[in-house]
């Protein structure tokens, strides 16, 4: 069976040694006749890994989890920062540059897809948009 979702240009932010997070990001192209949907993503980099999306509500941004991504047909999708991307949450270790790091990639038609995404400098995360809002004090 050949393959109808490919991959290219994945890569996770590396990440300062006191951060329990970082992010993936990468460009999925759907060479089916029918639309897909990114549902999951695992990898050995953290323990928990979630699809995000940001959306910017009366000036600010704020980024939500979503159930999964849309891969429509014949079309690709983009998971870049500031749009949908893949949240590395509680890192099992730091992604340092250099380091690549494979993730699997489950949709709902094409199965899983494995990729291996080198760590590369990204801008810094806001911290408001993954910690919620600062507390006063």
């Amino acid at each position: 069976m050949d393959q109808k979702i490919h991959v290219h240009g994945a890569w996770v932010r590396a990440a300062p040694p006191v951060s329990h997070m970082s992010a993936a990001y990468l460009t999925l192209i759907n060479h089916g006749d029918q639309e897909d949907q990114l549902l999951s993503v695992e990898t050995e980099l953290a323990k928990v890994v979630e699809l995000h999306n940001v959306k910017k509500t009366d000036g600010m941004m704020s980024m939500f989890p979503v159930p999964f991504v849309p891969v429509p047909a014949g079309g690709e999708q983009n998971l870049k920062p500031g749009s949908y991307h893949i949240m590395l949450i509680n890192l099992n270790q730091t992604p340092k540059l250099g380091e690549k790091y494979e993730l699997f990639l489950q949709f709902k038609h094409a199965g899983i897809v494995k990729v291996t995404a080198a760590v590369r400098e990204g801008r810094p995360m806001k911290k408001e948009m993954h910690q919620g809002p600062k507390k006063k004090g």
